[in-house]
């Protein structure tokens, strides 16, 4: 580099505007000593357009110099959003309690799995670290598998869909009153909840099979067409519920090619 002379005098550069970042020690410094000297005969504005800074950036530094003194010259460090210790409910405890092969207790409400564990913790915060350390886990509805529909019933639905697929509104369809029933059985139509990780509900080890019908249910019937539907549900109990199917009679066994018709006969009564 040319040594400087008269003619190329060495001139600093002009300090950059800070675009989003923070400014460093030196530029602070420079800013608050000019603060110091031309505070009272110039505007803060002014001397934030000589430092290139904007005029907010300028009062904010000035604010901080006001309340922490000669640290707002420094790099602001980021503090804790939650003061106090740090949390007893670490990651991998985190990550245990949403997996499906080391939480037995899966299924059991956040207190309970708290005093399985032994956590030292309340619901509340073990609740806060499971969002922060997995895909936003919490207790979600278990999944039941659907019921698929029976080929049987398929082919009668294809076959009445060919038969009546170009048949008219007026004249077919509006004559056609579409009925439908269903029954419930309050005992075990309740939906659990599991605890797991968001996206994952509907994986095998996730998926709940649903249980057995106990008998104690209640029917539901309504219809529609296309005039009108039914203004309100029906809910009946159907007599057949109440009684008790004998067990179907056991085969009797075969004859044998060496026994007589009348021995036969004969072990059937015995």
């Amino acid at each position: 580099m040319a040594p400087p002379t008269h003619l190329r005098p060495f001139r600093t550069p002009s300090p950059t505007p800070l675009r989003g970042k923070e400014a460093d020690t030196p530029r602070k410094t420079q800013f608050f000593n000019a603060l110091a000297r031309k505070g009272n005969s110039k505007a803060i504005r002014t001397i934030a357009k000589e430092y290139c800074i904007a005029e907010s950036t300028a009062r904010k530094w000035r604010q901080q110099y006001l309340d922490i003194g000669e640290e707002a010259k420094r790099y602001t460090r980021a503090r804790s959003k939650v003061l106090g210790h740090n949390s007893r409910v670490t990651k991998s405890i985190c990550k245990m309690l949403v997996s499906p092969s080391k939480n037995p207790v899966r299924k059991q409400p956040l207190e309970a799995q708290i005093e399985y564990y032994k956590i030292p913790v309340k619901k509340r915060q073990l609740q806060r670290k499971l969002k922060e350390h997995t895909k936003k886990g919490r207790r979600y509805l278990c999944a039941f598998i659907k019921k698929v529909i029976s080929p049987k019933n398929h082919e009668d639905r294809m076959v009445y869909r060919n038969e009546h697929l170009y048949d008219e509104v007026f004249g077919f369809w509006d004559h056609v009153v579409f009925t439908d029933e269903a029954y419930i059985d309050p005992n075990t139509q309740s939906q659990g909840r599991v605890l797991l990780e968001q996206g994952t509900r509907d994986r095998p080890e996730n998926i709940e099979e649903r249980p057995p019908l106990k008998g104690v249910r209640f029917h539901i019937a309504t219809w529609i067409s296309w005039w009108g539907k039914a203004e309100k549900l029906r809910f009946y109990n159907d007599e057949e519920d109440k009684i008790e199917q004998p067990p179907i009679p056991l085969k009797p066994r075969r004859c044998p090619t060496t026994e007589t018709e009348e021995e036969y006969k004969h072990r059937l009564l015995e």
